[in-house]
């Protein structure tokens, strides 16, 4: 009889033992991951004028994935899933995401993008993939606007001095363009792909399947999404003042990813796999080829605002974004067009926004959302992604470019 007690009490403490080590463990990844996220633009720094798309490339998808853990995500998707027919819920949703990517940025509206359009896409497959490609479309198009809309528009704005006022008066219209090039391309094509899958499947997407998701505590979601939102209008903010954009995203990072771990919401693992790692790549061999970049800019005549000189600005653009990355092309760019006209620098970032879209590893933001699809499930092989995308890099860039033709005579 005495032993029972003794035994019981040797089991209670064992299990406090072990939940004093969870809890301990779980605070010190907790502490650690922010940490890492706050520190990741410093740590980055060596890598000069592409270190915040690295740190861009590793605080957003952790920040992405702590606003979904607290909610974000489950509050804003039943929303878009009541919006009419697939088709119209597609092209709202499209619509959506060009004005995310325009007035915050795009590598912002990319991992949001990816992630709100799929689960309003509920059980749809057909749906899903579709939503994706919106995402990644809006995103993509609609960075052209402002100069904090994308960073390749930021590293050439500051490198050549244009004022806030000229530099939207010039890309206003070939924004406009190549958004409802893209779009009505975009609807064309979605237009039966989107109206057989419906057909097809006895579980269309509903307002109800995706609310059945499990929802946490809005209070926590709404304190999450203010802090993604202050970030936002921060990096704006410091972006526009000539500071490093990535700061604020990395703090708001850091501060949501360690709750989210320090409340059990989401795995350190999840975090480190987010990470996408072949961007890195892009943006490390592109910080160690700075040499080569700029003396291949100095060797190239520089482009006058003629129908010629913008022809040329956009192909460049569009070749080296394309073919590398719109990171290292926006630091030739920077050194290129350093004293070129206005028009000049918004053609070439026309190929480096929009034109980027042809190949999947052209526009970090892409990579981004991608990455996003491929955790939920929605995964576009590069061929198909190939045989796809360049309808609408090229719609896109065409239009864009005698928008701004016409603009500048």
């Amino acid at each position: 009889m005495t032993a029972l007690p003794r035994i019981a009490w040797t089991e209670r403490s064992g299990a406090g033992q072990r939940l004093v080590l969870v809890v301990d463990l779980r605070l010190i990844g907790s502490l650690a991951t922010g940490a890492i996220l706050i520190a990741t633009p410093s740590l980055a720094a060596p890598l000069g004028r592409l270190s915040s798309p690295f740190a861009l490339l590793v605080t957003l998808p952790s920040l992405a994935l702590a606003l979904e853990a607290f909610g974000w995500r489950d509050r804003l998707a039943p929303r878009l899933a009541a919006i009419g027919p697939p088709l119209v819920r597609l092209l709202s949703t499209y619509v959506v995401w060009l004005v995310t990517s325009a007035v915050t940025t795009l590598d912002v509206a990319a991992v949001a993008a990816a992630s709100v359009g799929i689960a309003a896409a509920g059980d749809h497959d057909e749906a899903r993939r579709w939503q994706l490609g919106g995402a990644i479309l809006g995103a993509n198009v609609g960075s052209l606007l402002f100069p904090f809309s994308n960073l390749t528009n930021l590293i050439l704005v500051s490198a050549t001095g244009i004022s806030l006022a000229a530099y939207v008066g010039l890309a206003v219209w070939p924004q406009l363009a190549a958004a409802i090039a893209v779009g009505v391309l975009f609807a064309g094509r979605a237009r039966r792909p989107i109206a057989l899958g419906a057909a097809d499947t006895h579980a269309p997407p509903t307002v109800a399947t995706v609310a059945a998701e499990p929802v946490r505590s809005n209070a926590a979601g709404r304190i999450a999404g203010g802090v993604a939102v202050a970030s936002a209008v921060a990096a704006v903010a410091v972006g526009l003042a000539g500071g490093d954009m990535a700061v604020p995203f990395a703090v708001s990072a850091g501060l949501l990813g360690a709750a989210a771990v320090g409340t059990g919401r989401l795995d350190v693992r999840a975090l480190v796999r987010s990470v996408p790692i072949g961007g890195l790549a892009i943006i490390a061999v592109a910080a160690a080829s700075t040499g080569p970049i700029d003396l291949a800019a100095g060797l190239l005549p520089r482009p006058d605002a003629s129908l010629g000189g913008l022809a040329l600005s956009v192909a460049v653009g569009s070749v080296l974004a394309a073919v590398a990355n719109n990171l290292p092309a926006a630091a030739f760019g920077a050194m290129w067009l350093a004293r070129a006209q206005p028009a000049c620098i918004v053609a070439f970032l026309i190929g480096t926004n929009v034109a980027a879209l042809a190949t999947p590893h052209g526009s970090i933001a892409t990579s981004l959302a991608r990455a996003v699809g491929a955790r939920q499930g929605v995964v576009t092989p590069n061929r198909v992604y190939l045989g796809s995308a360049w309808r609408y890099a090229s719609a896109g860039a065409i239009a864009a470019t005698v928008a701004l033709a016409l603009a500048t005579r």
